[in-house]
This record gives structure tokens, sequence and C-alpha cells, in this order.
């Protein structure tokens, strides 16, 4: 039987898997916990839990919904310390775990180390991720969600439709943000990377650094500006988008 242990270290964390006497146990060094806030409720079933970085002004949103069976799909996922982790097994037990982007994996070994019965859900199974995929996207079909690869953009970036009372929650990562007023230095530097003008929009930096189909991407923007189920979009950097949603979309187009 195995026993696990964590111990925190100069800010990073070390899990020991302790197997036989005789054999050296594994030791897997997993990112720092960084301050986050408790979960926000949506939808009956869809929470969001907001969390940070080294940057403090550059906040990341985990995203958590629960499915028919009671069980929990996470997308974007937040290393927490074991009351915040508590808080979340309340809602359910992780189930699903969505890689949402090729570049956001850094706490994806944290849920998989507590969780190993977690199934890995991404674009592209055979690309490399931190974790082990195991199988793509189309698993979710059965669920009653529809994923897809944003459209003319490389990382495989993950858009979730979430169905939710009256419609669906749009689930993004990176291409979408809404950027917050601050001051000095990095809220400039916010500003200059951002959505044009602050506010919702397409992210200047990741519209230079991933997006290789801009008309790709305006399509697709307003394709979703036209419709009339979308009730919310939620984002992996940036608070959620929860009124005017057609017109957020078509300005978000238009500046991309």
């Amino acid at each position: 039987m195995q026993t696990t242990r964590a111990e925190t270290i100069d800010g990073k964390r070390d899990i020991e898997m302790k197997g036989a006497p005789d054999v050296p146990p594994p030791t897997v060094t997993l990112a720092p916990i960084y301050p986050y806030e408790a979960p926000r409720q949506f939808a009956s079933d869809l929470w969001q839990i907001r969390g940070s970085l080294s940057i403090p002004v550059l906040p990341r949103y985990m995203t958590v919904y629960r499915l028919p069976d009671g069980k929990l799909l996470l997308y974007s996922v937040i290393a927490m310390h074991d009351e915040g982790m508590r808080a979340l097994e309340a809602l359910g037990t992780p189930a699903i775990m969505v890689m949402p982007h090729d570049r956001h994996q850094m706490d994806a070994p944290f849920y998989k180390q507590r969780y190993p019965e977690l199934r890995v859900l991404a674009p592209a199974p055979s690309s490399a991720r931190r974790v082990r995929v195991d199988a793509d996207l189309d698993a979710l079909t059965a669920l009653g969600i529809c994923a897809y690869p944003l459209p003319g953009a490389t990382y495989h970036e993950v858009i979730l439709e979430l169905p939710i009372d009256g419609g669906v929650a749009l689930c993004t990562c990176e291409l979408l943000g809404n950027a917050l007023s601050t001051r000095g230095f990095l809220g400039l530097l916010m500003k200059l990377l951002g959505p044009p003008g602050g506010g919702f929009g397409v992210n200047r930096a990741v519209r230079w650094r991933e997006v290789d189909d801009r008309n790709e991407v305006r399509r697709w923007l307003r394709g979703l500006a036209e419709r009339t189920d979308i009730k919310m979009i939620l984002l992996g950097h940036g608070a959620a988008v929860t009124a005017n949603i057609p017109a957020a979309l078509r300005r978000a187009a238009e500046e991309s």
C-alpha cells in the first residue's frame, strides 16, 4: 500500500510516492501554489476559481463544471492547498481534466497526482504534454458538450460550450481577455499586450504569437455574435462576460 507525503521546500512542492522499502521512491517536483479565491458560482452546475501567478496583476481562472452524473469536469486547473481542494471536492468528484492550451499545463501534474483516475482530454493526444492524454475532445460529445480547438490559431487552445439553463457558457483560455484597470508600468504593459482599448477582446500578445489565420478567427467571432444561446463567456485570464455578449463579440472580431 502506498502513502503520499507533501512538503514545501523553497516555494516548491515535492511529492514522494513511497512503495516497497527496496525501491527508491520517485520524486515529482510541482509548481508552487499561488494565492487563489473561493469558487464563484455562475450557474447551477458551473463555477470559476480565480487564481494568480508570480505576476499578481495577471489573474488566471479555473472553470469547474458539474456533469449530469455529479462528477466534475475541470478546465485550466489551479493547484490549491488542502482547504481549497476540499472546497472543490464538495462540489463533486473530479473526473475529467481538459488541457486548455499547450502552454497552460503548469498544475496538471498536481491534479493527476491527487486524482490518479482523472481522465485527461486534449486535441492531438499524441502531442507532448506534462501529463499523459487519454483521449481527444470527441469524448465530450456523449456528455452533451461541444468542444473544439480554436479556429485559426496554434497551441491547441480548447473552446468549450457548456450547457447551462437557457443556453451555453462559452469557455475559452487565452485568445480572449478582459483587461483590468491597473496603474503603473504593469498596467501599461497589460494595455499594450491585452485587448485593444482595454476591456474585453482579443489579446494582442496572443494574436501576434498564436494566430496564424486572422480571417478565420474573425469568422469564428462573428459567427458567435450571431447566436442567441451564449449566456456568458468564461475566460482564462480576465473577468467573465455576462452582459451584452453579441456586442462584445462583434467588437472583438473587428479589433482582431
